[in-house]
């Protein structure tokens, strides 16, 4: 299986042509893949569903990317932000730079877009490996009058 497999990814762009180019990019690199048309569907989606990635374009109707990458940073979970845009780099160093993982520039280079995307899937598997510990292993000893929690111990068996 290939790290990337059954990774939601959500793509934010007005611009129908745009969002089917990176999904078309996105999934034929293994990620799941599901598109909003502007900021305030793509909050919509975010509600229902937990994406591990999202491509934002900043520049949209009704909630500009801007304000979707702000109302983003305040999720919990949260999904990785990569920015699609044309705009210079003055434009996006506005972003807060704990939301945003990467900036992709349009017009796409697709090589380029499936790379940012598979490093992306990468880091994050990284970052859960390094994080994750392992479960406590925790024995429950019932007697009639309480009930305690003490760590296993080993026992010798006669």
């Amino acid at each position: 299986m290939r790290e990337v497999d059954q990774v939601p990814l959500l793509i934010v762009d007005d611009e129908k042509p745009i969002r089917r180019l990176l999904q078309r990019i996105a999934e034929r690199a293994g990620f799941q893949v599901d598109t909003a048309r502007d900021g305030m569907e793509a909050l919509e989606m975010l509600a229902r569903k937990e994406y591990r990635i999202a491509i934002v374009d900043l520049m949209m109707p009704r909630l500009s990317g801007y304000e979707l990458v702000q109302k983003i940073s305040e999720m919990t979970p949260r999904p990785c932000v990569i920015v699609a845009t044309a705009l210079t780099n003055g434009d996006v160093a506005s972003l807060d730079d704990s939301t945003v993982r990467r900036v992709i520039r349009k017009p796409f280079d697709i090589t380029a877009v499936a790379n940012a995307l598979v490093e992306t899937a990468r880091q994050i598997a990284q970052a859960q490996v390094e994080t994750a510990t392992p479960p406590a292993t925790v024995v429950v000893q019932a007697t009639p009058d309480d009930v305690t929690i003490a760590p296993e111990t080993k026992t010798e068996e006669t």
